[in-house]
């Protein structure tokens, strides 16, 4: 490498062309864009790595929206990973181009300790948007995946940064608007997806005895419904009416326990209450609660005699169920605060359709624990259509709400009756 400076002209390929550029230099892995105050700050030297850096951000320069954090704002998208995908974006435009993106990688030495580091601090959510924004820039990728490879998430790394590129370039072309429709599908996966640390150390316990991690979840969602636009496109929720029939009739018993000060114990847990009323100690006692929400669309199949058997093994939970029409759906319930309605309104609310599963769970998750979802896992919303983005975000709202979800009335009624033994 030689001192000579090389001075990129942004004016070029400037879609606006409203006037002149300033140019800086930078580090060589810093380099910065201002789309706003018109000023490009990259490496000047012709290093290989110095003229990728330049057409890289000559490419935001030409491609790129102007305000990408108002956008990211505007759609609700975090940053960085709207960032990472634009990033994929713009070295897989290049590289359609025919303009060289291999050569100028980061040293392999560099590229390897940069990924070995993101395994060692346990921050998925970092290796995968550095995998998906790795996509189209030769070296890198092949630096970073070979070190992601020998991982034992690595390997679902490298299927998720792969579908992401393919759902960009479903159409032939990528264009911004792709850009954004990918953030907010890699988003959803993302909030499916656990820290390395927790992966280790625990395995979610779903019904039946069923393990699964987050990752695998989301990949299988994916998988099942392909990558094309549609799939990664969201479809409305239908609109979703609460109804709270008369509950004419009592019910004995109670789901669940919790815990009241005492003065009598053996460890003191609520020792600030010492100068209040002298009870430090906590003892255990039955009570009602947990929260139990059916799907009783067409899918599940359910009747009257199962959802009255679903109540039977529920005394003292609050159980609701709920179905859907074209662009809307009823959320009815059937039982709450030890009381039940009468056998006339236990049946599906409205029709054979599912349209309102977002709501209903956003409805599931503010209830009482334990909460539980009786479902096959096929979600829909207006005009009974599915996507992966609405099946992603009710995953990851069961993930991060802590809702268990059963596959049929069988599942259930023994997950309720673990829950009354315990």
């Amino acid at each position: 490498m030689n001192s000579r400076l090389v001075f990129p002209l942004p004016e070029a390929v400037d879609p606006h062309g409203t006037g002149p550029w300033g140019i800086e230099p930078s580090h060589p892995y810093s380099p910065r864009i201002f789309l706003k105050h018109r000023l490009l700050q990259v490496p000047l030297d012709d290093s290989d790595h110095a003229r990728f850096m330049r057409d890289h951000e000559l490419g935001h320069l030409r491609w790129s929206h102007k305000h990408p954090d108002a956008v990211a704002r505007r759609h609700k998208i975090h940053f960085d990973v709207l960032q990472a995908v634009e990033d994929a974006r713009i070295n897989t435009k290049l590289e359609q181009l025919a303009i060289e993106t291999g050569s100028g990688a980061l040293p392999e030495e560099v590229a390897t300790a940069v990924a070995k580091n993101l395994l060692r601090r346990g921050d998925m959510r970092s290796v995968v948007l550095t995998m998906v924004a790795a996509q189209g820039c030769g070296a890198n990728q092949g630096h970073f995946r070979k070190v992601f490879a020998v991982h034992p998430e690595g390997a679902k790394v490298i299927q998720l940064a792969e579908m992401a590129r393919k759902a960009l370039w479903v159409n032939g072309t990528a264009k911004f608007r792709d850009t954004i429709r990918v953030a907010k599908w890699l988003q959803l996966m993302l909030d499916n997806v656990e820290s390395l640390e927790s992966l280790a150390l625990r395995r979610l316990q779903l019904p039946g005895g069923k393990g699964a991690s987050g990752f695998e979840q989301a990949l299988g969602i994916a998988t099942q419904h392909g990558i094309t636009r549609r799939s990664t496109t969201k479809v409305p929720w239908g609109k979703m009416k609460l109804e709270n029939p008369p509950r004419v009739r009592r019910v004995d018993g109670y789901l669940g326990r919790g815990r009241i000060a005492s003065d009598e114990g053996t460890i003191p847990r609520s020792i600030h209450r010492q100068l209040v009323d002298g009870r430090v100690f906590q003892r255990v006692r039955r009570r009602r609660g947990g929260t139990v929400l059916i799907d009783c669309s067409g899918s599940m199949s359910l009747g009257t005699e199962d959802l009255q058997r679903i109540l039977e093994h529920s005394p003292g939970a609050s159980v609701a169920a709920y179905s859907g029409n074209v662009r809307d759906g009823v959320l009815r319930v059937l039982a709450a605060e030890g009381r039940q309605v009468d056998n006339q309104w236990i049946a599906a609310p409205a029709g054979g359709a599912n349209v309102i599963d977002g709501p209903a769970l956003q409805w599931l998750s503010k209830q009482s624990q334990p909460r539980i979802w009786v479902s096959d896992g096929q979600v829909t919303g207006v005009n009974d259509r599915m996507s992966g983005v609405n099946s992603l975000e009710c995953s990851a709202l069961c993930r991060q709400r802590s809702i268990a979800r059963c596959n049929d009335v069988a599942e259930s009624v023994k997950v309720l009756r673990g829950i009354r033994r315990r």
